[in-house]
């Protein structure tokens, strides 16, 4: 970074600015700058914004497009030029680079966080182009109509799914991303292959192949729902007559929640049966887009002898496509009740919130709760607190931008909550001086101070949503927080952190809590405290709640899971064996006098409290192997402590008769640990040869340390040799092995372990990687190399991928179904052979972890990408005539995905056909019948960002295990759980984070249950799958586009 900001300095425009001011704004940026021809669009107008840009050699031309075809020039910058977009979310103008430049990308965010601070130092280097468009303006008195007629044109794409489609963003932990940009962290995925080159008009025309309004969608749903009942349940629309008074055409409430769950269970398909509340949910949605509504105007659906009627036919139509000769097909009607299963929590949601707390059920309040795990303004809050808000939570929808929610000096009664939309926060005399988007909070500071609000707050977008709490509410909560929270103590320190709580949290018995005596029976959550003292406190209170048929209490599982991120398997093994072995030093002997009455009272005492210490020991190793199984055994420390334990209580059982339960218990754990044993002796298999997945990969059994990759390794002359790796080595150990083999055997200078991506990206691993062979890319080559041999590493021609199409038999004369059921076996396998633990790895950092390799993440989140890469390859090499018959099998693979319960592959194809270099197609896309293009529009709709990926969740809350997750989403939750809160506050692990973290790892393992290893190990040899473990695919976005531009050249406007 040192040499980046001595080259920037040297530049005429930022001599003036500081070494520690420049070296804060390129910290986070890639080491080498981004070099970029002539001819390139770095952005356009309405793209949202990313970055700032450091141009450090070059030229770029600031334009406005215009009606007549001729872009408005509004100022040309040359090196040394910092430029970017302060306080609004899209360009206001395009940038093209009009002489061959190299940049320094800055992130966004991280920009806005440094000016925030250094505004003044900053300014005079900036351009804003903002700025540059007003400077213009005074010129041009033209320019703003110009400027309106382009956005107006934008704003008629904005509608339903059709505005999604440049919104896919998804945040990725460091280490993954959709295209294996390992070891830098990407902000988002807005497909990332969408942002090119393309001009403003060809996005709109490819937004409108496969767009389809959420109202139009709605309207369509509630048409074939209505015409359902019509024609299956005639009866229930008919004359009422309620208080003397007659309603024509009517149905009654709980009638139309009865039919529709008879409906839902008789469409079948993997989710299960819908609840009453779900369906109340659909009837919600379906009444505030006023496709039903009630007799007298009520805004709220109820489950109860309640008239409603279907409002304006007219309105309410079926496609023709859709309707054929008035019959529809069971598959139109379960696509519309699972379209409207998906945004029916949204309506409850809302429905509840206006409700008076006072009026809100038990069910009404856990639905609120689990919305408010997902908003990242109450992120690091206590679950007590989260669930005392979910009774007072309100709900406030604002239709207009620029209304304004408070003003600078307004006295302070409400907290703001950003669910949709965004803010301007403005101060007098400085104008906008931040935006706040969805997830950000405001207006806490005038009600915990009493003060009057510091700055004016107003609406930056139409139709904003927000949850608000009122000043009493939110005063209350901050009181009872500090009155329900006990601190332990020792020698002055605090030492545990619990927080009373009104209900237990699984079995607990708290009574015999230090400290804690005379308090009843109340239930109280850790909330911080020492290692030592949560795993004595999980001892004493928790494991003599626990049955063999109970649940496990969540402490304690919490605890099991998450252990390894601030207390060792080694520590707590000695931990362990301390707390086992404490025990009264008396003998027998010494107690056959009368005189020694009271001292063989003691040791009855004593016994009862070393029984006790014995028995917690036990029961809590027995929980915690059950929970880990397999992955327990792969720790050495753990291993040799169940065998250590089995020799102690073997050793007590003789001398005290109440020791055969523990002893039973023990007997098992050591044939549970012979069994995994033998496992891990098991000969090392290879998992990839030479890049592909090899036929003896293990899965679903796990990839093991000892396995191993036959992986070719480059040479920077173009020589190449092939090592056997095993997973467990290091890039350190990976060059040693490689010197003694190659020319560079002779010399002590320091080799590097560098990735050559098809795109000429490198990337240089760090000597402590791990598991190497399966982080690369699908067409990644591994190079050694000195340091100053690494610039000339470039991609070579075979890493581009086929030249023609190599699957297209198999797409050709299998179907969808067994393809879909194909790729579900195989990948199930890949999953049931990942382990929660894993995420944790992968998330916090795999060196954290020694002895532990998340290889079998590694080949899930490949085949991720291959699966991805499959879709878009197929689609551009398919010869013309069958290209269209390529694009609907894709759909149709994608819908029988999502019904057996397979998203990874789901996904990976409804982001393959996403992908910019096919979504542009629009010949290809308009010749697809409108049904499947709006069924695609849908599917691409469950990947929107808004409300925390709200439609992907509320697709898996109706789906019933197995099935397998979207796992980068479950990647991103942990890294955002992980980032935005921290690990220790005052020396005390934050167990809230750790609770958090445990809840992501159980929704995983949720979605295992009932998956059967062996079941999918006997179909293993379908001949069909074999053909479809590896792909040939192309992964270079530059190649990708050059094959959808021979297809469809560019467009030009007329």
């Amino acid at each position: 970074m040192e040499a980046i900001a001595s080259r920037a300095r040297r530049l005429g425009q930022l001599r003036g600015i500081s070494d520690a001011l420049l070296l804060a704004l390129i910290r986070h940026s890639e080491a080498q700058p981004d070099k970029v021809s002539a001819g390139v669009v770095l952005f356009n107008q309405g793209d949202y914004t990313q970055y700032w840009y450091l141009l450090l050699a070059g030229q770029v031309q600031l334009c406005l497009p215009s009606s007549n075809n001729k872009a408005i020039h509004l100022r040309t910058l040359s090196s040394g030029c910092l430029f970017g977009e302060l306080d609004v979310v899209r360009h206001c103008c395009s940038a093209v680079v009009t002489k061959p430049a190299e940049f320094i990308k800055i992130s966004q965010n991280h920009f806005l966080s440094v000016y925030n601070k250094h505004a003044d130092h900053l300014q005079s280097f900036l351009v804003v182009m903002q700025d540059a468009i007003a400077e213009e303006h005074a010129r041009s008195p033209n320019l703003l109509a110009a400027e309106f007629d382009t956005h107006h044109s934008q704003s008629n794409m904005s509608n339903g799914y059709a505005s999604r489609r440049e919104e896919h963003k998804l945040s990725l932990p460091n280490g993954y991303e959709f295209h294996q940009q390992r070891h830098e962290h990407q902000d988002a995925y807005d497909m990332s292959n969408m942002k090119n080159d393309l001009p403003n008009f060809e996005q709109t025309n490819i937004i409108e192949f496969n767009s389809i309004s959420f109202e139009a969608r709605l309207m369509e749903a509630g048409s074939i729902l209505k015409h359902v009942m019509t024609t299956q349940a005639p009866y229930m629309i008919r004359e009422r007559i309620l208080h003397n008074a007659s309603f024509s055409n009517c149905m009654i409430g709980s009638e139309m929640v009865d039919w529709l769950l008879e409906l839902s269970i008789s469409m079948g398909g993997h989710s299960p049966a819908l609840s009453r509340f779900q369906v109340t949910g659909i009837w919600q949605t379906l009444l505030e887009h006023n496709i039903i509504c009630h007799v007298s105007n009520e805004q709220q659906f109820a489950d109860k002898h309640l008239l409603y009627r279907w409002i304006n036919e007219d309105r309410i139509r079926i496609n023709p496509d859709t309707m054929q000769e008035e019959v529809l097909s069971r598959e139109d009607i379960f696509n519309s009740l699972f379209f409207l299963s998906t945004v029916g929590p949204d309506a409850l949601f809302r429905m509840i919130l206006k409700k008076m707390p006072y009026e809100r059920t038990p069910e009404e309040l856990e639905l609120v709760y689990e919305e408010l795990l997902h908003v990242k303004a109450l992120s690091h809050l206590s679950t007590m607190v989260k669930r005392e808000l979910a009774s007072v939570v309100g709900f406030e929808h604002h239709t207009h931008a620029g209304t304004v929610l408070f003003h600078q000096g307004d006295p302070g009664k409400l907290w703001y909550i950003i669910l949709k939309g965004s803010v301007d926060v403005l101060i007098n005399g400085k104008g906008v001086v931040c935006t706040l988007q969805e997830g950000d909070d405001f207006g806490k500071l005038a009600l915990v101070n009493d003060a009057p609000r510091a700055a004016t707050v107003a609406l930056r977008e139409d139709d904003s949503h927000f949850l608000v709490v009122n000043k009493y509410d939110f005063n209350r909560i901050i009181r009872d927080v500090e009155a329900n929270t006990v601190r332990l103590k020792e020698h002055g320190q605090d030492v545990l952190v619990l927080e009373k709580i009104s209900w237990p949290r699984g079995a607990a018995v708290d009574d015999g809590v230090p400290g804690l005596s005379g308090k009843g029976q109340c239930s109280y959550s850790v909330m911080a405290g020492l290692p030592e003292k949560m795993i004595e406190y999980v001892l004493e209170t928790r494991v003599d709640a626990q049955t063999d048929e109970g649940e496990m209490d969540v402490f304690l599982e919490d605890f099991i899971l998450t252990h390894i991120i601030y207390m060792p398997t080694n520590v707590l093994c000695n931990y362990l064996r301390d707390y086992y072995r404490r025990k009264a030093d008396y003998h027998t002997d010494h107690l056959r006098s009368p005189a020694c009455v009271s001292l063989a009272i003691d040791y009855e005492t004593d016994m009862e409290f070393s029984m006790n210490s014995k028995r917690r020991v036990v029961i809590f190793v027995h929980l915690w192997v059950n929970t880990l199984g397999f992955q327990f055994f792969l720790h050495p420390a753990a291993n040799s402590f169940i065998e250590e334990l089995y020799c102690y209580v073997l050793d007590d059982s003789k001398r005290i008769p109440r020791m055969q339960p523990l002893l039973n218990r023990m007997t098992s754990l050591q044939d549970f640990r012979e069994e995994a044993m033998r496992s891990l002796a098991r000969h090392p298999a290879i998992v990839l040869e030479c890049g592909v997945l090899a036929a003896s990969a293990p899965a679903p059994q796990p990839v093991l340390p000892i396995d191993t990759c036959n992986q070719i390794i480059h040479l920077a002359d173009t020589t190449s040799i092939v090592l056997n790796i095993r997973m467990d080595k290091t890039a350190k150990d990976i060059c040693e092995l490689a010197r003694t083999r190659v020319r560079y055997n002779h010399s002590s200078e320091p080799l590097c372990l560098v990735e050559v991506r098809s795109g000429g990206e490198k990337v240089v691993y760090s000597s402590e990687d791990i598991s190497i062979p399966t982080m690369l890319s699908l067409n990644g080559k591994l190079y050694i190399a000195y340091k100053d041999e690494i610039p000339s590493l470039n991609a070579q021609s075979d890493q581009n991928g086929p030249m023609e199409s190599i699957h297209s038999s198999v797409l050709e004369y299998v179907g969808s179904s067994e393809l879909a059921q194909q790729l579900f076996i195989f990948h199930s396998q890949l999953f049931y052979a990942c382990d929660d633990i894993e995420l944790i790895n992968q998330v916090i950092g795999r060196e954290q972890f020694p002895g532990r390799v998340p290889s079998n993440l590694d080949l899930m989140m490949r085949r991720f990408n291959e699966v991805q890469y499959w879709a878009t390859t197929e689609v551009l090499l398919a010869v013309a005539s069958k290209r269209v018959n390529i694009l609907r099998k894709f759909i149709k693979i994608a819908m029988y995905a999502k019904e057996n319960g397979d998203l990874l592959s789901f996904f990976a194809i409804t982001l393959g056909l996403s992908n910019i270099s096919v979504s542009r197609l629009g010949q290809t896309w308009q010749r697809l019948p409108m049904k499947m293009r709006r069924q695609f529009a849908e599917f691409e709709s469950l990947l929107d960002p808004s409300r925390n990926h709200r439609p992907y969740r509320a697709l898996i809350a109706k789906m019933a295990p197995p099935y397998i997750p979207f796992v980068p989403l479950l990647l991103k939750d942990l890294t955002f759980i992980h980032e935005g809160n921290k690990t220790y506050y005052n020396g005390l692990v934050n167990f809230e984070k750790m609770h958090m973290i445990a809840n992501t790892l159980r929704s995983f393992r949720q979605c295992k249950i009932r998956f059967s290893a062996q079941c999918y190990e006997m179909k293993k040899v379908f001949e069909t799958q074999n053909l479809l473990r590896n792909f040939r695919v192309i992964d270079n976005q530059k190649r990708l586009m050059d094959l959808s531009y021979t297809i469809e050249p560019r467009r030009r406007r007329n």
